[in-house]
């Protein structure tokens, strides 16, 4: 497979366990408040924003990819929203999506414990923790075992609501922006 198609495949996998597009961004007959997502001021100059499409509301859409050592938790989303951002010249994408959990925050803290036990040594990535990061926020990066392709993974809670952060590109690009990006979520 080539590294293309590598890169391809690594995106896929983490952004499709994010983003969904085939379901409203709220319940029907909610009305909920999500916090501002990311923009292209967030990230400078060379970045175009796009929109991915709904984000499903369902458990799955939260979960991680890789398996974790908790419980699942019993997940309710309330409302979800997504943006992603590339640069063509870098080589470089971020994915922000954030989720609602219909008010419970206790269920907002099980999820990130899934997150923050995730395993991906099982899988064609080197996984290892991203340090130097806001309090309560836990992020990894994943590395492809045969090629340059990383991904930089932040998830954060403030309540009952989730924020998730994905920067994928080459080398060491995709930490050193989620690094930068952490305070802002």
């Amino acid at each position: 497979m080539s590294d293309t198609a590598n890169v391809r495949s690594a995106v896929l996998l983490l952004v499709a366990a994010l983003v969904a597009t085939s379901c409203s961004r709220e319940s029907p007959g909610n009305v909920v408040a999500l916090p501002m997502l990311l923009t292209v001021d967030d990230l400078g100059a060379g970045w175009e924003a796009a929109d991915p499409g709904d984000v499903a509301l369902l458990p799955g859409s939260i979960a991680p990819p890789c398996p974790f050592e908790v419980d699942i938790p019993d997940v309710t989303l309330a409302a979800a929203d997504s943006m992603e951002f590339g640069n063509e010249e870098r080589r470089l994408g971020v994915n922000h999506t954030v989720a609602e959990l219909n008010g419970e925050a206790d269920t907002a803290v099980e999820v990130l414990q899934t997150w923050a036990t995730m395993d991906c040594s099982g899988s064609d990535f080197d996984q290892s923790a991203i340090d130097e990061l806001p309090e309560g926020m836990v992020g990894f990066e994943l590395t492809t075992q045969d090629g340059p392709f990383t991904q930089a993974v932040l998830v954060t809670i403030d309540g009952s609501t989730m924020s998730f952060v994905i920067v994928s590109g080459e080398g060491d690009d995709p930490v050193d922006i989620a690094r930068r990006l952490a305070p802002r979520i």
